[in-house]
C-alpha cells in the first residue's frame, strides 16, 4: 500500500468522525423534536460548547467524558458514534478508490446515515420514518441511474430496485400485522425498505437472513446469561444494519456459497 492510498485512508477516517458528529447531533435533536441547525450546547446546563471542545472522539477523551463547563457527564454515545462512523469510512476507502471509485461514497454515506436510526432505537426505540423514507429514496435512485447506461439497462434496474422494495415491505409487513406489532414494529420495516434501495433484491435476501441469524444469536446469549427476559422488546434495527453491512461488503460471495451449499 502506497503512501497515497494510506493518506487517503486516514482522510477517509477523519471525515468520518466529522460525519459521526453531525450523526450524534440529528440523533439528540430529532429525538428532542427540535431544530438541527445552531449551536451545540451542553444538555445539563446550556453553555455554548466551544470548537476546541467539538473534536470527534479526542475531545470526549481530553475532557474525561465529562462538560467542560459543569463537569456532568457527557453520554458515551457520542465517541462509540464518531468511532464507528470513522471506522465505516476506513472500511469503504480500503475497498474502494475515494478519488477514482464513487463506490466509496455510495457505500461510506449510506453506511454512516444508517447510522442514526441504530442509535435512536438502541436508546429510545424511536426511528426517523421521513429520514429513512429519504435514504431509500435516495439509494433507490443512485442505483438506477449510476452507472450511466442504456434506457433498457436502467429499466433493468427500476424493475430490480421495485422487487426490493416489495420483498421488504411484504416480509416485514406480514410480520407486522400477523404479531399486531409484538414480533416487530413500523420501524424495523421502514428500516428493511431502506435496506431495500441500498442492497437491491439479491443482496437484500442475504442482509435479511444474516439480520435474522444475527439478532436470534444476541438474543439467545442474553436469555442465557440473563440479560433479556421472555417478553422482553428487544431493538431489531441494530441487527438489521448488521445484516446489512454484511450483505454489503459479502453480498455476491454468501450467495455463491449458498447456491454452492444446495447443490
Amino acid at each position: 500500500m502506497d503512501i497515497q492510498r494510506i493518506l487517503l485512508i486516514v482522510l477517509a477516517a477523519i471525515l468520518g468522525g466529522v460525519l459521526g458528529s453531525f450523526a450524534n447531533v440529528l440523533v439528540i435533536r430529532w429525538h428532542e423534536d427540535c431544530s438541527i441547525s445552531g449551536r451545540s450546547a451542553c444538555p445539563k446546563c446550556k453553555s455554548r460548547i466551544k470548537p476546541r471542545h467539538l473534536i470527534p472522539i479526542f475531545s470526549w477523551l481530553w475532557l474525561r467524558g465529562r462538560c467542560a463547563y459543569c463537569g456532568e457527564p457527557i453520554h458515551i454515545q457520542y465517541p462509540i458514534v464518531e468511532a464507528l462512523v470513522a471506522v465505516l469510512a476506513i472500511i469503504a476507502a480500503v475497498r474502494h478508490d475515494p478519488l477514482t471509485d464513487p463506490g466509496f461514497w455510495f457505500e461510506f454515506l449510506f453506511s454512516a446515515m444508517l447510522i442514526v436510526p441504530v442509535v435512536m432505537d438502541v436508546r429510545w426505540q424511536e426511528v426517523p420514518v421521513e429520514y429513512l423514507i429519504g435514504i431509500a429514496g435516495l439509494a433507490g435512485v443512485w442505483q438506477v441511474v449510476y452507472p450511466p447506461a442504456s434506457i433498457a439497462v436502467v429499466l433493468g434496474r427500476l424493475s430490480s430496485i421495485a422487487i426490493a422494495f416489495a420483498i421488504a415491505t411484504v416480509f416485514f409487513g406480514l410480520q407486522i400485522l400477523l404479531s399486531r406489532q409484538r414480533w416487530l414494529g413500523l420501524g424495523d420495516l421502514w428500516f428493511a425498505l431502506a435496506m431495500a434501495g441500498i442492497l437491491g433484491w439479491k443482496k437484500l435476501l442475504v442482509g435479511i437472513y444474516l439480520s435474522y441469524i444475527i439478532g436470534g444469536s444476541v438474543a439467545f446469549v442474553g436469555f442465557i446469561l440473563g440479560r433479556f427476559k421472555r417478553g422482553s422488546h428487544l431493538p431489531f434495527v441494530p441487527a438489521l444494519f448488521a445484516g446489512t453491512m454484511v450483505a454489503l461488503w459479502y453480498g455476491e460471495r454468501v450467495t455463491l456459497w449458498f447456491l454452492h451449499a444446495i447443490q
